[in-house]
């Protein structure tokens, strides 16, 4: 039995500790599809977990905001609000949210529409596992290039002593 050196251990379980799990929310009217995402897609080989469904804009938005996700798949077309008026309202709440569109529905204006609020991804249903695949990968290499978010929690003058903007002063 080979033992690894403490400090390789401690370097393993810091990496395996970095690894960021990426919040999903699924929005759809119709409960076949987000179901179906949730279970067909391998989520976790993308760092991705789902946190919430929702089948229309208001419980969508309402899981937004509670859950925080990073990456959302939602439709256009549901009950009341559709998707992209439920975008709108919410785009400025998190601006780094990765949104892709799944919709039903060819409209030019519906696609135009969806890229003015910053989805990065525009999905016609049926789409193929490779598609949606593409799409996850992509959103997540985003949010893997993005700063580091500022945790809200944080107080200004609460810097850590040893940091070195702080040692600098």
């Amino acid at each position: 039995m080979s033992m690894s050196p403490p400090a390789v251990e401690d370097a393993q379980s810091e990496c395996r500790e970095m690894t960021v799990m990426y919040k999903v929310v699924l929005i759809d009217d119709e409960s076949i599809i987000t179901e179906g995402l949730q279970k067909v897609v391998d989520w976790a080989t993308h760092n991705c977990q789902v946190v919430a469904l929702a089948q229309d804009a208001a419980s969508g938005a309402q899981a937004i905001r509670q859950r925080r996700p990073d990456i959302l798949f939602t439709d256009i077309k549901m009950p009341g609000e559709d998707g992209l008026t439920m975008l709108a309202a919410l785009k400025g709440e998190f601006p780094r949210m990765q949104i892709a569109v799944l919709t039903g529905y060819r409209d030019f204006e519906y696609a135009q529409r969806a890229i003015r609020l910053g989805v990065v991804r525009f999905l016609l249903k049926p789409s193929k596992m490779d598609e949606l695949t593409v799409a996850l990968e992509y959103m997540t290499g985003v949010l893997d290039r993005l700063p580091p978010e500022a945790d809200p929690d944080s107080q200004p003058g609460s810097e850590d002593p040893s940091s070195f903007l702080v040692r600098q002063a």
